[in-house]
Parts: C-alpha cells; structure tokens; sequence
C-alpha cells in the first residue's frame, strides 16, 4: 500500500522533481558546480574591490597589484570549473547548449585574465574587448540556463532571482566598456571611480543570487 501511494505521488511530480527527490549523482555534481560558481564569483568581486581600492593610492599598492590578478585569474578558472560541472544536468532540462555556451565565454575570460595574471601583452586591445565580452555573454548564458532549468524544476516562483542576475551582467558589461572608453579618453579618475563602483554592483550581485538560487537544490 505504502508502495502504491508512494508511486501515486511520484506520478503527480514533474521529471525535475523527481530528481529532486531521488537526488542521484548528478544532483550533488551541479551543487558542487554552483559552488563552485559562487565561489569563483566572490573571488572575482575580491579582486575587483581590490582594484578599485589600490588603484588610487596607496602604499601596498605594488604588492597588492601583483595578487588581485591571481585573484581574479583563480576566480576565472573556478566559474569555468563549476560551469563543466553543471553539464551534469539531465538533458531533459535542455540546458546543455547553454552551458557549453557558457564554458565557452568562461574559458575566454581565463585567457583574458591569465593575460594579465602571466603579464603578458600578446593581446591588443580589440581582442582583449572581445574576450572580455565573451566572458560576459557567458555570463548572461550561464543565467539562461538556470531559467530553464527552473522550468525543469518546476519553480517558476524564482524566476526574478534570474532577471536580476542578467540585470547584475548588464552593470558591468556597460562598465567594463565605459571603462576602457574613458581611460582611452583620459577622463578623470572620479569618473573611473564612478563607472568601478556600477561593476562592483553587478560583480557582487551575481555570486549572491547564484547563492540565491542554489537553495532550490536542497
């Protein structure tokens, strides 16, 4: 009897829920990944806030510039780590060309920051746009994915959670170009701290709505 209610429940549960429920290896893989992705997210910010503070004067300043790039190539590396581990992911969810997608952009991005981390100068400064852009679309793909893998889950009801993590790409998308085009310009430094301050916004946001959103898993 126990049995028969059990699959009578099971039966009323979408495909997403019932891997839920049963949480088999590829759940723990993609909580792992948005771990991951969080975690590489907050480092990132880290070495952002880093930046944006040394930047401007200050004692350690040599020191600390020679870390933040680590940082944020470390940060790079682990979001292209977890976004892998996200494929993991039933196909049922039809999140996987997202996701390659977005390990793509990812990957780009680790190019662009292990330019800087290995202090290289082999990129100019169109390349070095389009990487960065690519990092940022990957982004936005990243965010789609979980749209539809909210779907698959059958948890519409977090959907703004997602709005707000393409709003957050948006903040530095538009910053990382005004930022380049204002330091083409030579425009003053107040203005830089303008335009760093809007990314800070969409750096820090991103990895707490990730956070945010993880919570569905458990």
């Amino acid at each position: 009897m126990n049995h028969e209610s059990e699959a009578a429940s099971n039966s009323e549960l979408s495909s997403g829920e019932q891997w839920l429920r049963h949480a088999p290896y590829s759940l723990k893989q993609t909580r792992r990944g948005l771990n991951l992705v969080i975690y590489g997210g907050v480092l990132v910010f880290l070495a952002a806030v880093g930046v944006l503070y040394f930047l401007f004067g200050t004692e350690l300043q040599s020191l600390f510039m020679n870390v933040l790039p680590v940082m944020a190539f470390a940060g790079n590396l682990i979001i292209f780590g977890g976004t892998i581990l996200c494929l993991s992911i039933p196909e049922q969810a039809g999140v996987r060309r997202l996701l390659i997608g977005a390990a793509v952009g990812f990957f780009a991005k680790v190019i662009f920051s292990g330019t800087i981390f290995f202090d290289t100068e082999v990129l100019n400064l169109p390349v070095a746009l389009f990487l960065k852009l690519a990092g940022n679309v990957g982004l936005m793909l990243f965010a789609l994915a979980l749209r539809k893998f909210l779907f698959y889950l059958n948890r519409p009801d977090q959907m703004w959670k997602v709005y707000c993590l393409l709003g957050s790409v948006v903040l530095f998308l538009i910053g990382s170009w005004c930022l380049e085009l204002v330091t083409d310009l030579g425009l003053v430094e107040l203005r830089l701290i303008t335009i760093y301050s809007v990314m800070l916004v969409g750096f820090f946001l991103y990895p707490c709505f990730t956070f945010s959103l993880k919570k569905v898993l458990r």
